[in-house]
C-alpha cells in the first residue's frame, strides 16, 4: 500500500471516528441551547427538547463500538448548555438521563431492524412505540430531578408528563428527519422542486398566519391549528418521510416561538398546560403523516416489485396464462405476449373444458389432469397440433392451482412451453440413431477378420484405463483395485502398511493466478518428484484434481511419516513457471484386521484436513484411539 493510500485512508479514518462524534456533540449543545430556550416554564423545563433526536440518530447511524465517544461529547454539550440556568449537578443529572433514553432507544431499534430506517410501516410504528416506553421511562427521573433539586409548586406528574411529551416530540421532529437524508443516497426529484417550493412557501404563510395572533372561535373565520393538518400529509405523499418530518419540524418552530410570545390558537390558562396542548397537538400532526410516508413508501417498493415480475413475465419466450377459477367457466385473465404469438391455442380451450365438464370418457391422460386441478396439485401434458398448413406443433403445458390466504384456489396458472424443436431433434436423433446401427452392423462383419487386431487393442485401452493422462500416475479405480490387494497381503502375512494422501495448497489460486496450463504444469511437477522417490512395490495415483494418494507395503506409520515429511520438503523447494509449490500430507497407518481400504483413507484424509487446518505445508497423522470400535469414524488427531 502507497504511502498516499495510506494517508487517504487515515483522513478517512480521523474524519469518521473524531469529525462524526464533535458534529454529534455540536448538533446536541445547539439543541439543547434552543431546548432550553424554548421554555414557557419558569422551571426551565422545555416544550420540545431536540438533542435527544440528534445523539438517537447518530447512534443508529454509526456502530457500537463508536457509541461511547459520541456520548461523552453529548456529556459535555448538555453541561456547557445546562449550566448558565442550571448547576453543575443538575446539568449532569439532565445529561445521565438523556442519554439513558437514547441508549435504551438505539439498543431497542436496532433489535428491530439493523440498519434501523423509517421505510416501512411497522417501523414507524415500532419507532413510535419505542420512543413512548424510552421517554416515558427516562421521563420518571427526569421529573424526581425537577422535583427534588427545583423549589417549585408543580407537581412532579405535570413535570413527568412535560418531560415525556417533550422528549418525544423532540425525537420525533428530529431523528427521522436526520435519518432519511444521511442513510444513503436519495434519488433527486427535479420535476417535483416547484411544487416543494410551493409547500413550503404554503406551510410558512399560513403557519405564521395561524400563530400570529390569539385566535378565539368567536371570530368570523378562527385562525384554527387543524387548518394545517393538511400540509404534512402532502409532504408525506409527495416527498417522503423526509418531507413529512421537514414540514412537522417547520410548523413545531413557528408555533412554538408563537406560543412562547404568547399568541396562537394553543394558549391554555397556565405555561404548564400550554407546553401540554402544544405538545400533544405537534404529536397529533408529525407522527400520523412520518406513517403515511412510510407506508406510501412501502406501496411505491410493492408496486414496483409487481411491475418487475409482470415485465418479467412478459418477456419470458414461454406462454403464460391465468385463468380465474372464481368465475363460471374459469376465464382467462391474463395472457402474456409470448403466448399469443405461440402456434397450438388449445391450451386454453383444453384448460376451460376441464375445468368445466371434465374429460371426454376414456381419455385417460385427461381424466388425470382433470382429477389434479380439483385437488389443486401441479400437473403437465403434452399437446400435438397439426395445423392447416401441414406443420405440426408440440407444447408442454404445465398447470398449477394458486390459492388464497385461507387456502381456497383462486387463480389456475399454466405455462405452454413450446416442444417442436424438441420433438424435431429427437426425430433427427432417431434417424441417425438408425444410421448407427446400420454402420455398427457393417463393422460387426469386420470384426471377426480383426480379432487379434482387436485385442490388441483391447489390451492397451486396459493399460490407458488404469494411467491418469496428465500425470501418469495410476487413476482411483486402478489405486483401490491394488490397494485392496495389498491389504488382503498385509493382513494374511503380518506386515506394516501405510498411506499418505497429498494435496497442493491453494491449488485454486494457482488456477485463478496462473492460469490452468501453469496448474497442469504443477500438476505434472509433482508427480514426476514423487515417482523419483518411490520404491517398485509402492502404489502412487492421483485421485482426482489436486489430491494424491502413495500406499507403502511394508512400512509402518513412522516410516511413512518420515517418507511424507522428505515429499514435502522435496515439494516446498519446487517452483513451476514463476509459481511455488507446497503440499499438506495425512498420514495413516493399518491398524487392525479388522481395517477396511475405505477406514484407512478415511483418516488418512482426515489428518490431511488438519493439516489443511493447521497452516498447510505440513504433515499430520490421524490414529484411531483404542476405545474406537473396529471401523469407528471417531478418531484423534496427531501432528509430525
Amino acid at each position: 500500500m502507497s504511502r498516499n493510500e495510506q494517508a487517504r485512508i487515515g483522513v478517512s479514518l480521523l474524519r469518521h471516528r473524531l469529525l462524526l462524534p464533535l458534529a454529534t456533540g455540536l448538533g446536541y449543545y445547539l439543541g439543547a441551547v434552543l431546548g432550553v430556550a424554548a421554555s414557557s416554564m419558569s422551571e426551565g423545563i422545555a416544550i420540545f427538547w431536540l438533542p435527544n433526536g440528534i445523539l438517537l440518530a447518530a447512534l443508529l447511524l454509526v456502530p457500537r463500538r463508536e457509541w461511547p465517544l459520541h456520548l461523552a461529547m453529548a456529556v459535555l454539550a448538555e453541561i456547557a448548555a445546562d449550566l448558565p440556568t442550571f448547576t453543575l449537578a443538575q446539568a449532569l443529572g439532565f445529561a445521565a438521563v438523556n442519554l439513558f433514553e437514547c441508549l435504551l432507544a438505539a439498543w431497542l431499534l436496532q433489535r428491530i431492524a439493523r440498519p434501523f430506517a423509517l421505510d416501512r410501516l411497522r417501523h414507524v410504528a415500532a419507532f413510535g412505540l419505542v420512543l413512548i416506553f424510552a421517554s416515558g421511562l427516562a421521563a420518571l427521573l427526569g421529573a424526581a430531578i425537577y422535583s427534588l433539586s427545583i423549589p417549585t409548586a408543580t407537581p412532579y406528574w405535570d413535570f413527568w408528563l412535560i418531560w415525556w411529551l417533550g422528549d418525544s416530540l423532540g425525537v420525533l421532529l428530529v431523528t427521522p428527519l436526520l435519518l432519511s437524508w444521511l442513510q444513503g443516497p436519495h434519488r433527486p426529484v427535479v420535476r417535483y422542486r416547484l411544487e416543494a417550493v410551493a409547500l413550503l412557501a404554503v406551510t410558512l404563510l399560513l403557519a405564521v398566519w395561524i400563530f400570529s395572533a390569539v385566535a378565539h372561535v368567536t371570530d368570523d373565520f378562527p385562525r384554527r391549528a387543524f387548518l394545517l393538518m393538511p400540509l404534512p400529509f402532502w409532504a408525506a405523499a409527495r416527498f417522503g418521510v423526509r418531507g413529512a418530518a421537514g414540514i412537522g419540524l417547520l410548523i413545531a418552530a413557528i408555533a412554538i416561538t408563537a406560543s412562547l410570545q404568547g399568541l396562537g390558537p394553543l394558549i391554555a390558562a397556565t405555561p404548564a398546560d400550554t407546553a401540554l396542548l402544544l405538545q400533544e397537538y405537534l404529536a397529533v400532526l408529525v407522527f400520523p403523516s412520518l406513517a403515511l410516508a412510510a407506508l406510501l413508501q412501502e406501496l411505491r417498493d410493492r408496486n414496483e416489485r409487481l411491475r418487475v415480475r409482470e415485465r418479467a413475465i412478459e418477456a419470458i419466450n414461454d406462454g403464460v396464462v391465468i385463468l380465474d377459477a372464481r368465475l363460471p367457466d374459469s376465464p382467462v385473465v391474463y395472457a402474456n405476449p409470448a403466448f399469443g404469438a405461440m402456434k397450438g391455442r388449445r391450451a386454453v380451450e383444453l384448460l376451460e373444458r376441464l375445468l368445466r365438464e371434465g374429460a371426454a370418457p376414456g381419455d385417460a391422460e385427461h381424466a388425470a389432469l382433470h382429477d389434479a386441478l380439483r385437488q389443486g396439485l401441479p400437473a403437465r401434458t403434452l399437446l400435438h397440433d397439426v395445423h392447416a398448413d401441414g406443420t405440426e406443433s408440440w407444447n408442454e403445458l404445465r398447470i398449477a392451482a394458486v390459492r388464497d390466504a385461507h387456502g381456497q384456489i383462486t387463480h389456475y396458472v399454466a405455462i405452454q412451453h413450446d416442444m417442436t424443436e424438441v420433438k424435431r431433434s429427437e426425430a433427427e436423433l432417431r434417424a441417425a440413431h438408425d444410421e448407427l446401427d446400420r454402420l455398427n452392423r457393417e463393422l460387426e462383419a469386420r470384426v471377426e477378420a480383426r480379432t487379434q487386431e482387436l485385442q490388441w487393442a483391447n489390451q492397451r485401452l486396459e493399460e490407458l484405463a488404469s494411467i491418469d493422462s496428465l500425470t501418469g500416475a495410476s487413476n482411483r479405480r486402478h489405486f483401490l483395485e491394488q490397494a485392496r490387494i495389498e491389504m488382503s497381503r498385509a493382513k494374511r502375512q503380518g506386515l506394516p502398511l501405510s498411506v499418505i494422501m497429498l494435496d497442493i495448497d491453494f491449488f485454486k489460486s494457482v488456477n485463478d493466478r496462473f492460469g490452468h496450463e501453469t496448474g497442469d504444469r504443477v500438476l505434472v511437477a509433482l508427480a514426476a518428484s514423487i515417482h523419483g522417490t518411490l520404491r517398485s512395490a509402492d502404489i502412487f495415483a492421483r485421485l482426482g484434481g489436486e489430491e494424491f494418494i502413495l500406499m507403502l507395503p511394508g512400512q509402518d506409520l513412522p516410516d511413512a511419516v518420515r517418507m511424507a515429511e522428505r515429499l514435502r520438503l522435496l515439494i516446498a523447494g519446487m517452483v513451476v513457471a514463476g509459481c511455488p509449490v507446497t503440499v499438506s500430507a495425512g498420514v495413516a497407518g493399518l491398524e487392525n484386521e479388522s481395517d477396511e481400504i475405505d477406514a484407512l483413507l478415511r483418516r488418512a484424509d482426515r489428518g490431511l484436513y488438519q493439516a489443511k487446518n493447521q497452516g498447510r505445508n505440513r504433515v499430520c497423522v490421524w490414529q484411531a484411539t483404542a476405545q474406537d470400535g473396529p471401523g469407528s469414524d471417531d478418531a484423534s488427531g496427531g501432528t509430525a
